[in-house]
């Protein structure tokens, strides 16, 4: 007998514990958006595609603040250190786009 287990692919798991992370967001106008990429050097076509991402976005809730890319650290090394909230936080940032592409 096989038994197989299924995961919803959503990413959504109900729990009856406390979450470690925030409450989503329910609109983000108003809100402050960093951009982080993880690819070195700004990674591969992180101008085209945060452009694309930004131009959307700021259509959908025209009073969205966006912190580009250029004013963070990036590539893994950059981003994967223990004051990377630190650094999000001081910019003002309500949410990140984390990573970019490849």
């Amino acid at each position: 007998m096989v038994k197989l287990e299924v995961f919803d692919p959503s990413g959504f798991a109900e729990s009856t514990e406390p979450s470690l992370y925030a409450p989503r967001l329910g609109d983000l106008n108003g809100k402050t958006v960093g951009e982080i990429s993880n690819g070195e050097h700004g990674g591969w076509e992180v101008n085209r595609t945060f452009a694309l991402i930004r131009e959307s976005l700021k259509k959908r809730f025209p009073d969205i603040k966006i912190i580009p890319f250029t004013e963070f650290p990036s590539g893994v090394a950059g981003i994967d250190v223990d004051n990377i909230g630190d650094i999000v936080a001081a910019k003002g940032c309500d949410v990140v786009i984390g990573g970019n592409a490849a």
